[in-house]
């Protein structure tokens, strides 16, 4: 007689379902954490700031997503190359002192922007650059880096919101086209049609 199995063997199931699904991930993202860090690496910014939708709506890891993947320290390693590259562009002063508090910076960003794909991260950071959220002044603030990833959310939220926007227009336009193809090949009933045939939802 089969038995149901227990909510212990149900965990150990679905741990071995995420291992395989973030397993095949990897192979998308990089199968080590060097693979990870040279694909989604500063220079894919630019590619980032003319694909702005694709940002958003790519198959990328979330912060959240690399840690599950591959560790918490890939995470902090690929937030610690972007900050830097950051810093480097805007020729700061006191690049030592930011070298004592990348690490509280790296983590404070991971815990509290983990949601986040690398890729949105990447265009937040060339945004940042091109001037759109502030800079900084003498030295490294990293109260202007997370402001500054405050208002990008508001920018996000806007994004997201028009994409979804113009899914659903595409999708009516779809259904629309769908019903004139039906309606030229007579597959859809006319007004008289359904009158003459009404009485059978009356019984």
């Amino acid at each position: 007689m089969e038995t149901l199995p227990t909510p212990r063997s149900c965990i150990g199931a679905k741990n071995v379902s995420q291992s395989v699904s973030l397993a095949k991930k990897r192979e998308k993202w990089g199968s080590t954490t060097m693979q990870l860090l040279t694909r989604f690496n500063p220079d894919v910014q630019r590619y980032c700031a003319i694909h702005v939708d694709r940002c958003f709506t790519g198959d990328v890891p979330t912060l959240f997503d690399v840690c599950k993947a591959y560790s918490p320290e890939a995470a902090d390693s690929w937030l610690d190359v972007q900050l830097t590259d950051l810093v480097v562009f805007c020729g700061v002063k006191g690049k030592a002192e930011y070298s004592a508090i990348v690490d509280a910076v790296t983590a404070v960003v991971a815990d509290n922007f983990g949601y986040l794909k690398l890729s949105e991260l990447m265009l937040f950071f060339q945004q940042f650059k091109a001037g759109k959220y502030g800079r900084f002044y003498g030295a490294v603030d990293p109260m202007v880096i997370t402001g500054a990833l405050r208002a990008f959310l508001e920018f996000r939220a806007g994004r997201l919101a028009a994409i979804e926007r113009k899914r659903k227009q595409d999708e009516e336009k779809q259904h629309e086209a769908r019903r004139a193809e039906l309606d030229r090949k007579g597959g859809l009933l006319t007004a008289e049609e359904w009158k003459e045939i009404s009485w059978l939802f009356n019984l």
